[in-house]
Formats: structure tokens, C-alpha cells, sequence
């Protein structure tokens, strides 16, 4: 199969070519636990750059792009093998926008995105899909923890942890912004033309080789370093400065 640039929403469009039409997406049991919403000062690093890009691009005029999507699919399911941290850092942000905007419809196909790892994160975004956050919650992991469909056992799942540390993440930093319009972000993060969000979609050809993939791709690369960090931001900072490549090298 080829790859073909989508969003989140349009994974599940029908597609007029001979890509998959997707139906779910299932993280596998070989991926890791969610890490994008991690208590930790590394994660809580990653999470604040990753939420400023996808904010930004909610309220300006510029794309963002968020590089390849690896996976496998079978049977209109999708299991990620590389990708499954932003795919879910997306569908938490389509979830609170969507009951935001009164948008949030528990039959509608992007809230089917599961966990294999876990039978309850499984179980916790399904619930997730199908509830609404009130208008006037500012926090919504408290909300979330008071509701009845809340299980107490949850509160050991780190996956399910995670992901109420970001939902938070989402909503604090979207309450400094006095000029946000959650509608206007919505419609730009579902435009089926020109989505605020995007990414490549690259669907695996042979079915035997997801598990290899995963292997080789884990077993390669080391984690970036404070510094190395630090210069990838700095140089960021600079893309507008005459001294740009000088500083670079």
C-alpha cells in the first residue's frame, strides 16, 4: 500500500483510491504505556513543545506536519507501530475541542481508537468517547474522576494517568489564551481540505514484518539529550535571523 498525507479525522474517510478505509485504531501489546503525559520533568519538556506546535497551528494559518505514521492494518484496524504517542496526544485534543464545540458524537468513527496493552485504557477511551466534558470544567481530570463510569482501579493504569495529565496540559494552556476560539479550532483541526494537523500515513505491505519493524526502529536510536534538546529549540528560535546557519554549524 502507498503512503497518502491525512489527518486524524480523515483516517477514517473513505478514500476514493486504493488506500485502507480504517474503522479503529489499536494500539498494540507491543507498544509502550502512553508517555506524552508522563509526570516526569522530561516528559512534561516534550509535552509543553508538542502542545505549543499543535496550538499554534489551531490559531494561525500555518500547517503543522507531524512527520510519518508507521502501521499495520487489517481488517480496517490500524495498529501503529510508530506514531502511537501523537495519535493519542490527537485524540485527547479532538475530545476536548469536540465537547468544547458540542461537536463530540459517541457513534462518530475518530473516537475508536483503543489500547491492546491495557483492557482498561481500552475501556477508558471508549467511556471517554462517549461522555462530554461540561463547559465550565476547568480541570478536566477532576471531572473525569467524579464521574460514575469512573473506575477507582483506574487510577493504577499509567496510560490512563497519562492521558489525564495531558487533558489538563490541554486545558491550562488553552486558558491563557484570551483570543482562542475552540470553534474556529475545531473546523481548522477537521478540514477535510486543509487540516490545521496533518501527517503521512504509511501502511505496512507485508504482514509479517510489524513486529521486526518495531524491533529494529526501538533498538537503533538513543534518547536526544538536554542539550541536543535545547539546540533543536534554539535553532527554531533563530530560523528568522541572517546568523541562522552560522549558528547552526
Amino acid at each position: 500500500m502507498k503512503g497518502y498525507l491525512t489527518s486524524y479525522v480523515g483516517l477514517f474517510d473513505p478514500r476514493e483510491d486504493a488506500g485502507p478505509t480504517l474503522t479503529n485504531v489499536e494500539v498494540p501489546l507491543i507498544q509502550r504505556d502512553y508517555a506524552q503525559g508522563r509526570e516526569e520533568p522530561r516528559a512534561e519538556e516534550i509535552r509543553r513543545a508538542f502542545l505549543e506546535v499543535l496550538l499554534e497551528s489551531l490559531q494561525g494559518e500555518q500547517a503543522v506536519g507531524l512527520d510519518f505514521v508507521y502501521g499495520r492494518v487489517d481488517s480496517g484496524t490500524l495498529r501503529p507501530l510508530d506514531g502511537q504517542q501523537r495519535l493519542t496526544t490527537l485524540f485527547l485534543l479532538h475530545w476536548y475541542l469536540a465537547s468544547r464545540t458540542g461537536h463530540l458524537d459517541a457513534g462518530a468513527t475518530w473516537t475508536r481508537l483503543s489500547y491492546a496493552t491495557r483492557p482498561s485504557a481500552r475501556l477508558f477511551c471508549k467511556r471517554l468517547g462517549a461522555n462530554a466534558l461540561p463547559p465550565s470544567v476547568s480541570r478536566p481530570s477532576v471531572w473525569i474522576t467524579d464521574q460514575i463510569w469512573y473506575l477507582h482501579v483506574w487510577q493504577h493504569d499509567p496510560t490512563i494517568q497519562a492521558m489525564l495529565v495531558m487533558l489538563d496540559a490541554i486545558a491550562e494552556r488553552l486558558s491563557h489564551l484570551d483570543d482562542f476560539d475552540a470553534a474556529d479550532a475545531w473546523t481548522r483541526l477537521t478540514d477535510p481540505e486543509t487540516p490545521a494537523v496533518w501527517f503521512c500515513l504509511l501502511p505496512l505491505d507485508d504482514m509479517d514484518s510489524d513486529e521486526d519493524l518495531y524491533i529494529k526502529m526501538n533498538s537503533r536510536g538513543k534518547p536526544l539529550t538536554e542539550f541536543e534538546n535545547f539546540k533543536a529549540r534554539f535553532e527554531q528560535d533563530l530560523e528568522g535571523s541572517p546568523r541562522h546557519g552560522e549558528f547552526a554549524r
